[in-house]
C-alpha cells in the first residue's frame, strides 16, 4: 500500500515540493502517492488518508490540526528528512546549542604590600587575604619564594618574602589566577 504525502498548497510552491520529494526519494518514488492541492479541495477522506500533510501557512491547522506548517521558501532542503520520517526513522536529531565557555574561576583577591615596621629597617614583601589550608600556603610560599630567590615564611593566612619582591610576586599570583590588589607604598 502506498503512502499518502499531501503538501496543502495548489500553487508553484505545492508543485516546487511535489518535484522535490520525487528526486529525494529517487528509487522509493513509487512507494508514495504525492499530491500537492489546495486546502479548500481537499476532502477530509483524502487528509485521513494521508501519512503526512505539510502547509506552508498556520491558518490551514484550523481544518487540518495535524498538518506540519514550514516555513515560506525552497522545500528541497527539507525532503530528505521528510522522507527519512516517512520512511520510518524518527525526527532528525538537533543537537542543543554549546554552553558557552565557563569563565575562568578567579581564585580572589589577595594584597601585596611592602613591611618594613619591626625589622630593623629591612622591607619584606607581604601576601595577604589568603584563604587557603596551612599545607596550600606553605607551598605557594616555597613557589614564590624560587621565583623571587629569596628566603621567607608562611603563616597565619600571610605569606612574607625577604626582599621588595613585588612585581614579582604580583605577576606570579595574577598568572596563577588571583586578582592581586597592591596596598601599602
Amino acid at each position: 500500500m502506498k503512502k499518502a504525502i499531501l503538501f496543502l498548497d495548489g500553487g508553484p510552491l505545492g508543485a516546487k515540493a511535489v518535484e522535490a520529494f520525487g528526486r529525494a526519494a529517487g528509487l522509493f518514488r513509487s512507494s508514495f502517492d504525492v499530491a500537492a492541492k489546495a486546502p479548500d479541495v481537499v476532502t477530509d477522506a483524502e487528509a485521513g488518508a494521508a501519512v503526512r500533510l505539510i502547509a506552508w501557512d498556520e491558518a490551514v491547522r484550523e481544518r487540518f490540526p495535524r498538518a506540519d506548517v514550514w516555513s515560506a521558501g525552497d522545500p528541497e532542503p527539507r525532503m530528505p528528512q521528510l522522507l527519512a520520517e516517512v520512511m520510518g526513522g524518527g525526527a532528525a536529531y538537533v543537537p542543543p546549542p554549546p554552553a558557552p565557555p565557563p569563565k575562568p574561576k578567579s581564585l580572589g583577591t589577595v594584597k601585596v604590600s611592602r613591611e618594613t615596621a619591626g625589622r630593623k629597617g629591612k622591607g619584606v614583601t607581604v601576601v595577604s587575604d589568603l584563604t587557603l589550608s596551612d599545607d596550600a600556603l606553605k607551598e605557594l610560599a616555597t613557589r614564590l619564594k624560587t621565583k623571587c630567590g629569596s628566603g621567607g615564611t608562611a603563616k597565619d593566612g600571610r605569606i612574607e618574602i625577604q626582599g621588595d619582591h613585588r612585581d614579582t610576586v604580583a605577576a606570579e599570583l595574577e598568572k596563577i589566577g588571583y586578582r592581586v590588589k597592591r596596598s601599602g607604598g
